[in-house]
């Protein structure tokens, strides 16, 4: 699978919903994260278990192990010149990865994340399978 490569100075909110929780482990700008059962954010990786299917949204911020994580939940993000309008983007292989839908293996968990609207923005809409791709 190839993960797009996000330069995390580029990621920034354009429109839609936000919230913030502690990290549970470092994080980056542009990396999915879900909430792990003590309510910390963690990196989601689409070839684990469900759980960490459950992709909440995106980082906004860089943070470290017990700062404020702020992750973007809907609407639109601008993640810089990586992606391709018309598109669907989906949690990747490795931790925090956003991926094309194309590049899922099967067995990986698929979990949506949006669609490219430009080549620098994404619309934000996650849906979790709760399958592996076939």
């Amino acid at each position: 699978m190839v993960d797009v490569v996000i330069t995390a100075s580029d990621v920034d909110k354009v429109s839609g919903s936000q919230r913030t929780n502690e990290a549970g482990i470092a994080i980056t700008a542009g990396q999915t994260v879900y909430l792990d059962a003590a309510g910390l954010v963690q990196l989601c990786q689409n070839d684990l278990t469900a759980v960490e299917g459950a992709c909440v949204g995106i980082s906004l911020n860089d943070a470290g192990v017990g700062q404020p994580c702020t992750y973007q939940v809907s609407g639109v993000i601008d993640l810089g010149s990586v992606l391709a309008a018309g598109v669907q983007y989906i949690v990747g292989a490795a931790a925090g990865a956003v991926a094309p839908v194309a590049d899922i293996a099967s067995t990986e968990f698929l979990t949506s994340l949006g669609v490219g609207i430009s080549t620098t923005e994404l619309q934000i809409g996650i849906n979790q399978s709760g399958v592996a791709a076939a």
